[in-house]
């Protein structure tokens, strides 16, 4: 939730007739100025590669570092990743898109400074989204280097073959080669390449999450901030990939004879009809969340992950570093929100389509799915039946599927096995604007209350007084948080020590394998 005050879309600011010029190993950086919250005048770089374009034969490749330029690059353009149409979003960006943008909290950048560096990686269900989504405007009244990024998402950063031929996780090395150029040239920026912390919300807060669990990042960063989003919540790691692929090949009229010529053939087919194909993977309405997503490798030199998150955490195989997380306390209203208008329908197929809702199609026997969605109906409606009168459960069904769980498993099992601080927090606050107004959506007490909004002016100085607040714990958070590794840290006791919860108890049992 934390993002709802720190996360804008790109607001421009003023532009000097010069700006800020920075010279790197790869070449001269010149940036612009902007104008923060408070009326602070920073400097903008926005539009820098840290990657060389992964189109032609480096499509579905593993991301390699950008070449050096000879003139001053103009770093004054925001760059998006192709991604497919949604309901939320139309078809849009570039498969040349691995581009971040630096902020710096003055005029003259300085290699003297040593800022402490914040490095936020974007949200979207590893399928939509853009680095510019979450701006500068508010951070820069702090002392602090600011990062955004883009990476590969949807078929182009996510597809797999679950070989050596097409392993996986190119949006994921994407952001992990961006925090290599971020410890290779954010000093000549001002920032402090010792003290990086990496922030990112829902798929982008699963992505900080799964920097935990790659040796290869181990070292480019220091902590991090985990919004709405794990490593093992259920929707983060991809089911059925090599299925996919297939399925997208036949789609595409490429031979499926084996994996090499199937990745051959659909490097040639041209990026736009590509992604179109996005939506055949979507089962019903918007479901699954999250198509293409994260795998487990297999060994390779360029490999991420190639061992389950959780395997990791119960073998504690970790990195030993702070880490910070939450969850909101109505979080499936992201599923609810897409059902509301059709839930007769939602009642009387919920043996079909439970599979798709809560994304088990591929992970258990096809005799036991009616079994599993009888299950669930049975333990969270009882003998209701779904109507916009208990839309509340089924909110309920999707937070505990898509966050609740994975929440709770992920800081038990991470308290276990390391001991640098993990704190951990459920926001609960609501006003009559929330999401699930906006969505339409009704929760009764205790999911809902009714606030008076205040007067404009009276709401503004609210606003204002929450940024500062929520600004400064960030600051504090970058700035004195430490890793706790070789020391004791003994609040871990009382979660260490915290039994299952009931859902967690029913999870284990219902039927999928996960």
């Amino acid at each position: 939730m934390l993002c709802l005050f720190l996360t804008v879309l790109y607001i421009s600011g003023s532009v000097a007739n010069d700006g800020p010029l920075v010279q790197t190993p790869l070449g001269k950086i010149l940036g612009f100025y902007r104008s923060s919250f408070e009326g602070r005048i920073f400097s903008a770089f926005e539009g820098i590669p840290y990657a060389k374009p992964p189109v032609g034969d480096l499509r579905f490749e593993a991301p390699q570092p950008a070449s050096p330029w000879k003139d001053v690059l103009n770093a004054n353009t925001l760059y998006t990743c192709k991604q497919a149409a949604t309901s939320f979003i139309p078809v849009s960006g570039t498969e040349d898109c691995l581009y971040l943008n630096v902020y710096v909290p003055k005029a003259e950048p300085s290699e003297n400074d040593n800022y402490d560096v914040i490095v936020n990686i974007h949200g979207g269900a590893f399928m939509m989204g853009s680095g510019s989504f979450a701006g500068p405007r508010y951070l820069m009244d702090r002392d602090i280097v600011y990062v955004n990024l883009n990476y590969r998402l949807g078929i182009l950063g996510f597809l797999s073959t679950e070989d050596g031929i097409l392993p996986g996780n190119n949006g994921l090395k994407d952001q992990q080669l961006a925090l290599k150029w971020v410890q290779a040239h954010i000093k000549q920026f001002g920032g402090n390449p010792k003290s990086v912390t990496l922030m990112g919300l829902s798929a982008g807060g699963a992505s900080v999450h799964f920097h935990y669990f790659s040796p290869k990042s181990k070292g480019l960063f220091h902590r991090a901030i985990s919004q709405s989003g794990n490593a093992v919540m259920s929707w983060a790691l991809q089911k059925g990939a090599l299925q996919k692929t297939k399925k997208l090949a036949v789609s595409l009229n490429c031979p499926v004879t084996d994996t090499r010529t199937i990745v051959n053939c659909l490097k040639a087919i041209p990026v736009d009809d590509l992604v179109y194909t996005t939506k055949e993977f979507y089962d019903m309405a918007q479901f699954p969340l999250a198509p293409f997503a994260p795998v487990v490798e297999v060994e390779s030199d360029f490999s991420f992950l190639t061992k389950h998150p959780y395997k990791q955490l119960e073998d504690g195989e970790v990195n030993d570093l702070p880490w910070m997380t939450w969850i909101s306390r109505d979080e499936g209203i992201i599923g609810t929100m897409f059902l509301t208008k059709i839930l007769d329908q939602v009642e009387k197929n919920w043996n079909e389509w439970s599979e798709h809702l809560f994304d088990y199609k591929y992970v258990c026997p096809d005799a036991k799915k009616k079994e599993i969605a009888e299950k669930i109906k049975s333990f969270y409606f009882k003998n209701e039946k779904i109507c916009k009168s208990n839309t509340k459960l089924l909110t309920k069904v999707f937070g505990d599927r898509l966050f609740n769980v994975g929440f709770e498993t992920a800081i038990q099992m991470q308290a276990k096995v390391t001991n640098s601080p993990i704190y951990a927090a459920i926001y609960s606050y609501e006003q009559s604007n929330s999401l699930q107004k906006l969505m339409g959506i009704e929760l009764e007490e205790p999911w809902g209350r009714i606030y008076v909004r205040p007067n404009p002016e009276d709401y503004q100085l609210y606003m204002n007084f929450c940024i500062q607040n929520i600004r400064n714990f960030l600051y504090y958070y970058v700035k004195y948080t430490r890793s706790m590794l070789g020391e004791s840290w003994p609040d871990m006791a009382k979660i260490r020590a915290a039994s299952p919860s009931s859902i967690l108890r029913f999870i284990s049992r219902v039927g999928w394998l996960e």
